[in-house]
């Protein structure tokens, strides 16, 4: 099945022709769903020399795990205050920890499998679009303080000197901890390692029913059936429907990425003088790196309607124009994309087992190529024996989402958090205005 119409779709690697599943077939482990964490999980067990077959509805990659921005980094998308708020400051370090660990298996991963999904240039900016720098001076040494974290405080003058000049930025953080890929190669890397391991992929292969009850379980699709002794579930966004007890506990999310066409090197320098990732720190704020060749992969907005909106193109050329104007009539879209995220009430990942044989990766909220590299280890650990860590995840069980009227509610939440963020942001800029001109 053909990807959606992306950057990252038109400059994939070469891979081979996964056919649908057909007949009957048996491994140890079923995995549904062909994104990040299933193929985690799957290269994981794999390497233990566990028996897996994963089925994939569309083709490996298709869903967010091939979309997103590429951001490679620590935490969650919960806040780390509100978790150890919740859990307490040991628990919060070691749910912190466990991205830390997984950032650097991505890297070793890239290398191992020689996988090219580059250029990987480390380092993150998070600007503020708000007069803050108290802020961000107390949250780099909160962060420190209880989680060891090295992030430097950057001035607005140093911000445009070194990174980045735009009217709506004041002061920034940077820290070497993110790195950047290219998710939809490194999808496909991780797959063809995990097929080197043992695992057997399907593509084109929709779930239509489950039987789950027993000690033997049992998953068909339109061509086929899988005998397991577990099925993992890990569709995301994605999966609504396959198994009620698991789907109905995320709100499928939708956010957008763009790509430019290339921007001569000299005119982008007017606005993104260093090539790192970039975000800013409102509610749903924008994400977004320059390639080597002048191109922006530009990431931002959110939505609780899945559909995606009319003028998409326009409307991420108007967001990137608001941060760099000057850009205006050298930046032209290439193509513009939507991926469907999975969240949970809590914010946090869905890790861990609902009953004997049935587990679960998923609510990875927007922050998934590191978490869901956890997802994959820590259910791998669990389905081998090797050790519950995956408990740690426990308290972020599988609450119901609210159907359609929790997505609802998200869109509200999202609207009045955009509201509050566009009106901070105004002030201040009346405010350096006012103190520019005395």
């Amino acid at each position: 099945m053909s990807y959606p119409n992306s950057f990252y779709a038109r400059t994939r690697t070469a891979g081979p022709d996964r056919p649908p599943m057909e007949g009957e077939h048996e491994a140890e482990v079923c995995i549904v769903g062909g994104g990040l964490a299933g193929l985690n999980t799957a290269l994981a067990l794999g390497q233990r020399g566990i028996s897996v077959i994963l089925l994939e509805a569309r083709s490996v990659g298709f869903g967010a795990s091939g979309r997103n921005g590429g951001f490679v980094g620590r935490g969650y998308s919960q806040e780390l205050s509100t978790l150890v708020d919740r859990l307490g400051l040991d628990h919060a370090r070691a749910l912190y920890d466990l991205t830390g660990q997984a950032t650097a298996l991505v890297r070793r991963r890239i290398d191992d499998h020689a996988i090219a999904c580059g250029p990987n240039t480390t380092g993150v900016l998070v600007a503020t679009w708000t007069d803050k720098a108290d802020d961000l001076h107390r949250y780099i040494d909160w962060m420190a303080q209880n989680f060891g974290t090295q992030q430097r405080f950057v001035p607005r003058e140093q911000v445009a000197e070194e990174f980045a000049i735009s009217p709506v930025y004041f002061d920034a953080l940077y820290g070497d901890q993110t790195f950047q890929f290219h998710p939809l190669n490194y999808c496909l890397g991780i797959a063809s390692a995990a097929e080197a391991a043992g695992v057997r992929i399907f593509e084109d292969s929709a779930v239509t029913a489950m039987e789950t009850e027993r000690p033997e379980k049992l998953v068909v699709t339109g061509r086929g059936q899988v005998r397991a002794r577990h099925v993992v579930l890990t569709c995301g966004g994605y999966g609504l429907g396959v198994l009620p007890d698991v789907s109905g506990a995320v709100l499928p999310v939708a956010t957008y990425v763009m790509a430019t066409e290339p921007i001569p090197q000299d005119v982008l320098a007017t606005a993104i003088r260093k090539k790192v990732c970039m975000a800013d720190t409102r509610r749903a704020g924008d994400y977004y790196r320059a390639l080597p060749d002048g191109r922006i992969l530009w990431g931002g907005r959110m939505t609780a309607r899945i559909a995606e909106p009319p003028r998409l193109a326009c409307l991420m050329l108007d967001d990137l124009l608001t941060v760099y104007p000057q850009l205006r009539g050298h930046a032209r879209v290439e193509s513009a994309w939507t991926g469907t995220m999975s969240y949970a009430r809590h914010r946090m990942p869905q890790i861990g087992r609902l009953r004997d044989g049935v587990w679960y990766g998923q609510a990875f909220g927007g922050s998934g190529m590191a978490t869901t590299t956890v997802a994959g280890e820590l259910l791998a650990e669990g389905i081998s024996g090797q050790s519950d860590r995956y408990r740690l995840f426990e308290p972020f069980g599988l609450d119901w989402a609210g159907g359609p009227f929790g997505r609802i509610a998200a869109q509200a939440i999202y609207w009045t958090g955009q509201m509050q963020d566009a009106a901070a942001a105004r002030r201040d800029r009346r405010a350096r205005k006012a103190s520019s001109a005395v």
